[in-house]
């Protein structure tokens, strides 16, 4: 009798987790305490690490403590990709990543990465938080994430082991890293060299023992990475500009209450301005700090970066522009000057 009344039990256990895992998650009431995973790829002294640390003292004050945020810095929840998946699937909650890896999930992406197509920060910064970088967050929904706001990882120069570039032929056939993205693969061979894609987490070590000359990484990346005790060299070409999408994870958004969306919305973008303002002045500092440490700094003209950019724009705008980004996104991205 007894094994039979445990055999029922059984039954009815496994019945009620199938409705449960049918169900999924449930949704979020205010008052629970809600702690949500973010992850991103650099150390904890990288301006990334404080604008997510300022944001969880916004949400904190702002629900009394009932939403929080865990943050896993170091690339410890995976590369920006795996951080996208993992928004994609419920299992990162909050993801903090450039737009080239992203835009291996939403196409529509691959425009931001573009060489040379801002002129300035506040070129970037209109384009971004105007009506142009939200149509760009309204498609992500498509693909499982919600976009909440564009912090930065700001103008990418190239540091190297080799010596000073002073004109486009002073790379050729340097393999130089770049991100895992066709677009700025093609940008380093329209310089001459040899792009050689990588994750950000093996670039120290392949510039250590010379298995590549250069890397494209933003300032602060190479100050927080140290990168600089092993390349001594910096040029200042700002040729790519990297938005930073903040992105959310759908099914995790879902879950929560109205207000707190409410309240997370606009706490990303106060965030987004504390990390933007903070990352710009992070960055006079580290560049102070390099040359005092012996790094080579090259800033360039306007005249010169003009010689690099028409170069670039000829040899790689033809290849996208028409086929995989779109031209009238590019023309309108321009009417923002």
């Amino acid at each position: 009798m007894q094994k039979k009344f445990l055999c029922v039990l059984m039954v009815l256990l496994l019945a009620m987790s199938f409705v449960a895992c049918q169900r999924g998650p449930q949704p979020f009431r205010e008052g629970d305490q809600i702690v949500l995973r973010a992850g991103h790829t650099v150390p904890v002294d990288h301006p990334y690490q404080h604008g997510l640390e300022f944001l969880d003292r916004l949400l904190n004050e702002r629900t009394n403590g009932s939403l929080r945020l865990e943050i896993f810095p170091n690339a410890q929840l995976g590369g920006e990709r795996a951080l996208f998946e993992g928004a994609q699937m419920g299992t990162v909650d909050i993801a903090l990543g450039a737009t080239a890896p992203l835009a291996n999930f939403d196409p529509a992406f691959l425009v931001f990465d573009l060489p040379y197509l801002f002129d300035s920060r506040e070129h970037a910064y209109r384009v971004l938080d105007g009506d142009f970088g939200q149509q760009k967050f309204d498609g992500l929904e498509r693909f499982g994430m919600v976009g909440l706001a564009y912090w930065e990882a700001g103008f990418f120069p190239i540091i190297n082991t080799r010596g000073t570039m002073n004109n486009l032929a002073e790379a050729s056939g340097w393999n130089i890293r770049v991100m895992e993205n066709e677009m700025f693969m093609a940008w380093i061979t329209a310089m001459g060299s040899n792009p050689v894609p990588m994750a950000f987490g093996e670039v120290f070590t392949a510039l250590q023992t010379g298995i590549v000359d250069g890397a494209s990484v933003s300032i602060s990346s190479i100050h927080a990475s140290g990168m600089f005790t092993v390349a001594r060299y910096l040029d200042l070409i700002d040729a790519i500009y990297s938005p930073l999408p903040l992105v959310i994870s759908q099914i995790t958004w879902n879950r929560l209450p109205v207000s707190y969306q409410a309240i997370l919305r606009q706490a990303a973008i106060e965030a987004r301005d504390f990390q933007r303002d903070l990352i710009t002045r992070a960055e006079m500092e580290y560049l102070e700090r390099m040359a005092a440490a012996g790094t080579v700094i090259r800033q360039f003209t306007p005249e010169e970066r003009r010689v690099w950019q028409d170069t670039v724009q000829a040899n790689v705008w033809p290849n996208f522009i028409g086929s995989r980004v779109s031209q009238a996104d590019v023309d309108a991205i321009a009417g923002y000057r």
